[in-house]
């Protein structure tokens, strides 16, 4: 990872490099929580009983626990300090992925399900706070944003790779085996991230100086800076200035629509494909393939993050994405069709998407308002997620999914013109 710091020594660069990589496995977990649910859900209706509303209602409560983790971070940010919620948060995680691992029936697997959304949800605001908050280079603190984005990627695969590999299991065996791995890599982060000296002196650092890493000035390269004064005179919500209150609507509006198409493929591309006729195997096969996809194009995202192609790029990923969902939407329901175009959206959504989202909400707002507006812009778009979660299942069967394919159509119109408006007028509150 280039450009860790500036003016500091290499060990401070390499401390720098550990922690965005600390973050990024936060990521992971959040990521995994969601995709190894949707991944292994077939195996869990099948072992336990499950009927319809009850997937439906695991789906829906992950999101709504991920949502409340998220809209909580400033809060207890303010209340128990940034790094010491940094710290200890995954072991809410922990205890949730042990309880799904071990649960005997649905009201167990629901609380694991609810802490293990509470505690990924919390970390990820938290930990990109951090980060920015330690880092003391604008361009680095972009740059360790987009590896939690990485992360997250990789936990997309991960699971999907957990969940193949376990397939054949009988019952919901698969899925306890993927839980007690996720249990697993959730300890070894919380003794990390206690354990770590390195990590505790560029914490007293962050805090002693108020240093923070993604300062709301761009590289220069970049067109879009918005260079922000938090004593500006009159705020608007979490102590924005109100000068930045149009980029941060326009803000939330894009998260909201592109994290209801990202958060219902990643919940249900495996319910989506059983019910195209793909088998299990196929599924989470074609998952695996799907995901490489879009950590490529994620990727390029964080190569490209501090130069002048990053505007273009989101763009261009836009335009990529409505035209994939338009294919999708064409085919019918075609299982192939659906592959072939999901493979294409999963190029357009990621240059197009959370890493930028996060990027932006870093750069923007002031410094005391990151996590807040951060979680509050995650948890928000959780929570109607997890609404949405509740209907998802009747929604993408062969008879509806036709219809409801043309409706994503629309959010992804929505989306990308919102983030195009984030961008013009962040330019002129600058």
């Amino acid at each position: 990872m280039a450009h860790s710091a500036t003016g500091g020594s290499s060990a401070s660069q390499s401390s720098l490099t550990r922690l965005g990589y600390c973050g990024a496995v936060g990521s992971f977990l959040g990521s995994s929580a969601i995709v190894g649910l949707s991944t292994t859900i077939t195996m869990w209706q099948a072992g336990l009983g499950l009927d319809a509303t009850q997937v439906g209602a695991l789906s829906a409560a992950l999101n709504f626990a991920i949502a409340a983790g998220s809209l909580l971070a400033g809060w207890l940010c303010a209340r128990l300090g940034m790094t010491r919620v940094f710290n200890w948060v995954n072991l809410v995680s922990v205890i949730g992925f042990v309880l799904c691992a071990a649960a005997p029936d649905f009201w167990m697997l629901l609380a694991g399900v609810v802490l293990a959304g509470l505690g990924t949800g919390l970390d990820l605001p938290v930990s990109i706070s951090v980060m920015s908050r330690d880092t003391q280079d604008p361009a680095a603190g972009s740059t360790l944003v987009t590896v939690t984005q990485l992360g997250w990627q990789v936990g997309m695969l991960g699971s999907a790779l957990a969940a193949f590999a376990v397939s054949g299991f009988a019952g919901a065996t698969g899925g306890r085996v993927v839980f007690v791995l996720f249990a697993a890599i959730a300890c070894g982060l919380l003794l990390w991230r206690l354990r770590s000296s390195e990590f505790a002196a560029l914490h007293a650092a962050g805090e002693r100086t108020g240093t923070v890493g993604a300062t709301g000035a761009d590289a220069p390269e970049h067109e879009d800076a918005a260079v922000v004064d938090a004593g500006v005179v009159g705020t608007g919500p979490f102590g924005i200035p109100l000068r930045l209150v149009p980029a941060f609507a326009s803000l939330l509006v894009f998260y909201i629509g592109w994290n209801l198409v990202a958060n219902t493929w990643g919940q249900f591309q495996t319910y989506m494909l059983v019910n195209a006729h793909a088998s299990q195997s196929l599924a989470t096969g074609l998952g695996i393939v799907l995901y490489i996809v879009m950590f490529a194009a994620n990727w390029v995202v964080s190569v490209t993050v501090n130069t002048r192609w990053r505007n273009p790029l989101f763009v261009a990923g836009g335009v990529i994405a409505f035209g994939a969902m338009i294919l999708m939407a064409a085919g019918g329901g075609s299982l192939w069709v659906i592959v072939a175009a999901t493979a294409i959206m999963y190029v357009g959504l990621p240059l197009a998407g959370e890493a930028i989202c996060k990027v932006w909400t870093q750069e923007t707002f002031p410094a005391t308002s990151r996590a807040a507006v951060q979680g509050f812009i995650l948890g928000f778009s959780r929570l109607l997620c997890g609404l949405f979660a509740f209907v998802t299942p009747a929604l993408v069967l062969p008879a509806t999914i036709g219809t409801t394919l043309w409706g994503f159509v629309a959010v992804v119109a929505v989306f990308v013109a919102a983030g195009c408006t984030f961008m013009r007028v962040r330019r002129v509150a600058a």
